[in-house]
């Protein structure tokens, strides 16, 4: 317990106090250095009504930290004061500010810049009736354009995220007539088609937007993984079929290297083309390859023949 203004008071309740305090003269600290006026004059009356919540006990230390509070307090007041005395030219360069505004693209960011701007404006003070009044009617002036032309701008956009949706709905239809066609590289052509007038569709708004990619990339992912499919079997077939035309390259090679020339086996010989027809086609750089192999061979055999028959 301590004895302090009369009172006793216990160590915990003072330690917390003062702790709370001190945390309250560090934000006022640093709103005094900040440039955001409006910001630091709001701020600093609520930190106001937050020390007159907390109990004086009047130690040493509590007195110290009540005069540093108000210095900083002084010294926010001492730049809203500031403001108040060039009021006329501070309204006029808020003016100039929000002028530009007009020319900003992004109505988002044009519109926190605006805001600002008035906040600013409503801190600044007087600089007299008749100037105030005139400096007001300039600066209404161009905040009504800003926000009629940000009304315009939304309510054109909303026209331009309905006909996008429109757009990507014609094309989710086109895509989806596609997804079962085995034409793959036609296909495949049509929808890279299909995804190029997506991306110049623009935007529906963030709430259809991904609702309609899901579908379109469904969709898209389908025809996909049906093409992948029939590609890795076919890719499977071919290299079956390899297989067996270099067993018939190898069958070639040993009928010329028999050097038997009956008629069984010249009709073995030509029958080995027949097969190489039946197998099918296994590629066209690998069928390329096998068949000059397999070409060379059974020509071998027949130059063979007409050297043995000569």
């Amino acid at each position: 317990m301590l004895w302090i203004g009369g009172n006793m008071v216990e160590y915990s309740d003072l330690d917390l106090n003062l702790k709370r305090k001190e945390e309250l003269v560090k934000k006022a600290k640093r709103l005094s250095e900040s440039d955001n006026v409006f910001n630091a004059v709001k701020t600093a009356s609520s930190l106001k009504r937050q020390w007159k919540r907390f109990p004086e006990y009047e130690s040493g230390y509590e007195v110290e930290l009540r005069e540093e509070f108000d210095e900083y307090l002084a010294l926010i007041e001492a730049k809203k004061h500031e403001l108040s005395l060039n009021a006329a030219e501070t309204k006029a360069a808020i003016i100039e500010k929000s002028k530009e505004v007009l020319e900003m693209k992004n109505f988002r960011k044009a519109t926190k810049v605006m805001n600002d701007l008035f906040n600013q404006w409503k801190i600044t003070g007087s600089a007299g009736k008749e100037t105030d009044d005139e400096l007001w009617a300039q600066y209404k002036e161009v905040r009504d354009t800003f926000f009629d032309n940000r009304r315009a701008y939304y309510a054109t956009l909303e026209e331009k995220r309905a006909e996008a949706k429109e757009a990507k709905e014609a094309i989710i239809v086109e895509l989806q007539q596609l997804v079962t066609s085995t034409e793959w590289k036609k296909t495949t052509k049509a929808i890279n088609e299909l995804l190029e007038k997506w991306k110049v569709a623009g935007s529906a708004g963030r709430k259809h937007d991904e609702e309609l990619w899901k579908q379109f990339s469904a969709a898209r992912k389908s025809f996909n993984q049906a093409k992948n499919a029939y590609y890795a079997e076919l890719k499977a077939s071919f290299a079956d079929r390899a297989v067996k035309k270099e067993e018939l390259i190898a069958e070639a090679k040993l009928c010329t290297a028999q050097c038997d020339f009956s008629e069984e086996m010249i009709e073995r010989v030509k029958g080995l083309r027949t097969k190489w027809k039946e197998v099918g086609f296994c590629g066209a750089q690998r069928d390329n390859e096998l068949y000059s192999e397999f070409n060379e061979a059974v020509n071998n055999f027949f130059q063979n023949l007409k050297d043995h028959r000569e």
